[in-house]
């Protein structure tokens, strides 16, 4: 599960690729000291929506996933369980705040989208090319986080 290197342009090359929280963190979360911090609240926002029993997949896009010295945050998506739309509310608060668009950002830093598997897999292709686009339309990669269970 090692991630490839980045490009010349800074960003890893076009595709999904899968890697496991540890090696996503000692490759893009020990640099300097902000990657440190970001790398400390992604493990801690993901480690609360796994807690959750209804996490099912994990992608992680932006600036973290460069070469970027200063990444500005971190943007992830979660793909949870189908019903989870309707129990998040449910959950204590600390898991709760993973999923709360102002929550997360002022708690973790993060623009976190999410979705239950109802919107179906053509659906979340459709996503997960959106994130696969800089913000100049330009190709790159993304990480899907693989669980060790």
């Amino acid at each position: 599960m090692s991630l490839p290197e980045v490009l010349a342009s800074g960003f890893l090359p076009p595709g999904v690729h899968v890697a496991s929280i540890d090696t996503l963190i000692e490759r893009f979360g020990v640099a300097t000291p902000r990657r440190v911090v970001l790398a400390d609240r992604l493990r801690e926002l993901l480690y609360l929506a796994q807690a959750t029993e209804q996490l099912q997949r994990a992608f992680v896009f932006g600036s973290f996933v460069t070469a970027a010295p200063f990444p500005r945050d971190l943007d992830v998506f979660l793909f949870m369980k189908e019903g989870f739309d309707r129990a998040f509310q449910s959950l204590p608060p600390a898991q709760r705040h993973v999923f709360e668009h102002e929550q997360a950002r002022l708690v973790f830093e993060a623009d976190i989208f999410w979705a239950t598997e109802a919107i179906g897999a053509d659906e979340l292709t459709a996503w997960l090319s959106v994130y696969q686009l800089s913000r100049e339309m330009e190709p790159r990669g993304i990480v899907e986080v693989e669980w060790d269970d």
